[in-house]
């Protein structure tokens, strides 16, 4: 997939998610205000963030499309992950926020009245949640996107939410009236879950981590096999920045061979990467006499 294709998949994935995101918070408000659950309420708060980090994941996402620069040699990309812990941040402040509501709701008495139509509101709210969560996981994978998978989880957490909320709209009607502001509580610890997840997967990236030893098997087994008794491949390393992957090795060279001999077979080496392991964007090749790295 070219970056021009991958972009405009991720922006339209983004802008379907914001919209029904936008629907999902309205029925929300509208009926958590009606019933005056601060369950329903605090879960159209949820669905607001959810809005805010489409829109804050789709300017992640032109940042990251942006080409290298003076400023920024290797690249935008990383502006995805920062764009996935501005998500983070947001759910922790709004679980903080919700917990305080609910625990002065508990104190002071305040119960909601549940109706037929909070139900349906909460069921058909859950249901475009659902939706949306999954049709941004299937294209987060398919174009490696930190902000869509991101974005994934966090809608993913207002499935969860609304489970609880209708759990605790049951208890309300069984006359256990406590039950709404306990959802709302246990919908912050859904929050929470949830956003030390994300905030674990996007630090991973920005501080470099490595690609896994099957990858790393697959880069010295490629090198190897065209470099046969000619040379030998060490030191491989390698990263992955979105759906990137950038790879770094020495490799040590027979004494007799020219300069524009090495130098044919490190392309060689190069192409085949870029063909063989799928998102592969650069390559650096550092040669050095053949010697102390003979066995490896």
């Amino acid at each position: 997939m070219s970056k021009a294709s991958r972009h405009g998949e991720i922006k339209r994935t983004l802008l379907i998610a914001l919209a029904g995101n936008i629907i999902s918070t309205i029925i929300k408000l509208i009926f958590g205000l009606l019933a005056n659950s601060i369950a329903m309420i605090s879960d159209a708060v949820h669905s607001l963030l959810d809005s805010v980090s489409s829109i804050v994941g789709m300017y992640g996402n032109r940042i990251g499309q942006k080409p290298p620069d003076l400023e920024h040699p290797y690249g935008h990309q990383k502006f995805e992950y920062i764009s996935a812990l501005v998500i983070t941040l947001m759910m922790i402040i709004a679980g903080f926020n919700i917990i305080h509501e609910a625990i002065e709701r508990l104190l002071s008495g305040v119960f909601p009245n549940i109706t037929y139509f909070s139900f349906a509101a909460i069921i058909i709210s859950l249901f475009i949640s659902l939706s949306i969560s999954i049709y941004e996981r299937i294209v987060g994978k398919k174009t490696s996107s930190a902000i869509l998978m991101a974005d994934s989880f966090h809608t993913l957490t207002d499935v969860f939410a609304s489970l609880v909320v209708i759990a605790g709209f049951i208890g309300t009607l069984l006359g256990v009236l406590y039950t709404d502001s306990i959802a709302a509580i246990i919908i912050c610890f859904i929050i929470a879950y949830v956003a030390a997840s994300l905030f674990r997967s996007s630090t991973k990236i920005l501080v470099d981590q490595g690609v896994s030893n099957e990858i790393l098997a697959k880069i010295r087994s490629i090198t190897n096999g065209v470099c046969g008794d000619e040379m030998a491949c060490h030191a491989v390393r390698g990263r992955i920045v979105g759906d990137r992957l950038f790879v770094d090795m020495h490799v040590a060279v027979k004494g007799e061979l020219s300069v524009e001999e090495s130098h044919k077979i490190t392309e060689t080496i190069e192409r085949r990467l870029k063909e063989e392991i799928k998102g592969t964007e650069e390559v650096i090749i550092h040669t050095e006499p053949r010697g102390e790295h003979d066995n490896i």
